[in-house]
């Protein structure tokens, strides 16, 4: 009989227990939405820095060709060679990529105006190979040493 009480009490405090979770109304959430997700983080860019590559600026005029990076008095920058064959820093402040290109903030009158990169030597002209050089012209007026003297 003790066993049989035991149990009818046990089920009773079960049911007292469950009554405020069975009385909810099932049609509401019963915890809050959570809040749209805010748009994830931008993510860094990942750039190819080859050299080699044309960099551009923003207004699409070609400042040269990539030579490599380094850090500057103005921070991290990238080292061009221009048209005139000199090397000059541009900043990476708003670099892209645009397919193979670097597109960069600084503008050609920017570019031109940096001081070129000490320790950097203009692009040396490629050396006249022999073949290329034009024969030298033979002056018909002398004689041909197997020729007699008239």
């Amino acid at each position: 009989m003790i066993r049989k009480t035991a149990l009818l009490t046990g089920i009773a405090g079960a049911f007292l227990f469950a009554a405020p979770v069975l009385a909810q109304d099932a049609t509401t959430p019963q915890t809050p939405e959570p809040a749209p997700a805010e748009a994830p983080a931008a993510q860094p860019q990942s750039l190819t820095l080859t050299p080699g590559a044309t960099v551009k600026s923003a207004d699409g005029s070609e400042l040269g060709k990539l030579v490599g990076a380094q850090n500057g008095a103005s921070g991290q920058e990238l080292t061009v060679r221009g048209a005139d064959g000199s090397v000059r820093p541009v900043p990476v402040a708003g670099i892209r990529q645009d397919g193979a290109d670097i597109v960069v903030n600084a503008s050609l009158s920017d570019f031109q105006a940096a001081a070129p990169v000490a320790g950097e030597a203009p692009a040396a002209t490629p050396p006249v190979d022999a073949t290329d050089a034009p024969a030298e012209p033979t002056d018909s007026a002398e004689p041909a040493a197997d020729e007699p003297a008239a």
